[in-house]
Formats: structure tokens, C-alpha cells, sequence
């Protein structure tokens, strides 16, 4: 269930075909990513084209905390080894990998980088990839939300890794503490509404249909106003990703020990005023 919605429109037993698929927020490198349940999902879809939009290694908490352990290296192999074997990866820095950032227009083990990318479905519409933190300096308007969005995220996460570190001891399953908490502090709520009405103006702005993006840690598919806002989630808190299936509609993904579809479009949601 995601921002209490109890959709679900089908599940998974066997490999998902589809065009597209969108994942960002991995943050391997940190003790919140879920490296294993990750390479599950890898396993489980049988995409043409992975997007890979920001934030996969976590090189910002690799310096202060190294850490990298096998099921985090286990998905950089498997990546790796879909590109050698043909599936057209993109990889597009965050700003938690914007380091990779110096290798615009250069590729990884055959894996392109760049700065953002311009999907066009089997539909005919024309998609904005962007991680997403392009649009921070148009959200903060003088604020210091930038500021405190970095300092909560490195005590959340931690939060997180220890509450259900304990919670597998116990035989309990995952307990989302931090998107609890981010969904009850005022600025954190406040930046996650400015951050999706700022992405729908900047992808029209820019003649795009829509856009789809990460960062912010809350997968959402909606068309407002026209112009479709997908954001594909994360694999620290929420288990997601973008597909679009083989017939252009675009799906969102969830990892419950399986596939599973949570929204799908047509689906319109009106983001908060």
C-alpha cells in the first residue's frame, strides 16, 4: 500500500515482459538499500530498455560509512551483465552519484551516461528522465529545505536500517519507519508537493508530455493537468519501479516477494494545490 492507497490490479508469478523499466534510488553502498530483494526483481522482469535514474551508488555515504557488501556488488554485476548480453541500459546520475556526472557523453561498460534522456513511448508520448534534483533550486525559492532534506535523509535512513534490522531478528516483516515519519513532518510534506507541481511545469515547459523521475521517495503516477508525473520510487523504502508494458501502458511496480502492480494509467490524480 502506498500514500494509503489500496489498488492493486495484478500480480506476477512469472518473468514480466515489457519496453521500459525505471529504477533510481537504490543507494547501495548504505545499510537501508535492499540489495536482495532488488536482484529478486531484476530476475522477475524481462525488460528492452532499464533506466537507471540517480542515486544508485550512494558514493556521498560511502565516504563517511564505507560499506559495499556482496548483494550490493551482486547488482552492479547483474546490471552489468544485462548490458553485455544486450538489454539498452541508461545510466543518469542523482545527487547522491553526481560524481559519475564527469562521465557525460562517456559510457560504463558499454552503459551510457547522461545527463537526462527523452522516452518516447509506444504510445507516441514524449517523456522527460531526469533523477530529479534539477528542480530543487526552483522548490527551496530561499528556503533552506535543500539543507535540511540532506540532513534528515542521512538520520532516516539510518533510523530505518536499525528499526528493521531488529524487526528481522524478530521474524518481522519491513516497517516503513521512515516514509512514516516524512509523512508527518510539516517541510518534508511540503517539499514532496512543491517538488511534483514544480516537475509538471518544468516538463511543460519544456514540450514534454510528461516527465518521470526519483529523488524524492515517493512513487506516484497521476496526468494532471494533462501532463503525466511518474516518479518510480525507491529501493530503501519502498521496493519500486516504472514499467511500461508491452502495450505503452505505463505501470507502477512494487516487491512483495513477487511482482506486483499498484497503478497503472489512465489514472488521474489532481497533486495538491
Amino acid at each position: 500500500m502506498l500514500d494509503g492507497r489500496k489498488r492493486v490490479n495484478f500480480e506476477v508469478h512469472v518473468p514480466l515482459s515489457c519496453r521500459s523499466l525505471w529504477v533510481s534510488d537504490l543507494h547501495l553502498g548504505t545499510g537501508a538499500a535492499k540489495a536482495a530483494e532488488l536482484l529478486d526483481f531484476l530476475a522477475a522482469v524481462r525488460p528492452d530498455r532499464i533506466y537507471l535514474v540517480g542515486d544508485i551508488v550512494d558514493l556521498e555515504r560511502i565516504r563517511s560509512r564505507p560499506m559495499f557488501p556482496e548483494s550490493h556488488r551482486q547488482v552492479v554485476r547483474y546490471l552489468l551483465d544485462l548490458a553485455g548480453s544486450g538489454t539498452d541500459i541508461v545510466y543518469i546520475p542523482g545527487n547522491h552519484d553526481h560524481e559519475f556526472r564527469a562521465l557525460f557523453g562517456r559510457q560504463i561498460c558499454g552503459i551510457p551516461v547522461l545527463p537526462e534522456a527523452t522516452h518516447v513511448t509506444g504510445r507516441g508520448e514524449r517523456l522527460l528522465v531526469t533523477h530529479g534534483d534539477i528542480l530543487d533550486g526552483r522548490i527551496r525559492q530561499g528556503t533552506n529545505l535543500e539543507q535540511f532534506g540532506a540532513a534528515a535523509y542521512s538520520v532516516l535512513i539510518d533510523l530505518d536500517a536499525s528499526i528493521n534490522a531488529v524487526g528481522r531478528l524478530l521474524g518481522l516483516g519491513h516497517v516503513p519507519v521512515s516514509t512514516w515519519i516524512k509523512q508527518r513532518l510539516g517541510a518534508a510534506h511540503d517539499y514532496m508537493q512543491r517538488f511534483e507541481r514544480t516537475a509538471v511545469e518544468y516538463a511543460s515547459e519544456r514540450g514534454f508530455d510528461g516527465i518521470v523521475c526519483g529523488h524524492i521517495h515517493r512513487p506516484t503516477l497521476a496526468r494532471v493537468a494533462g501532463c503525466l508525473y511518474a516518479n518510480d520510487g525507491d529501493w530503501v523504502e519502498h521496493r519500486t519501479a516504472l514499467a511500461e508494458l508491452a502495450d505503452g501502458r505505463l505501470q507502477l511496480l512494487q516487491w512483495q516477494s513477487r511482482v506486483v502492480g499498484i497503478d497503472s494509467l489512465p489514472f488521474t490524480r489532481q497533486l495538491a494545490a
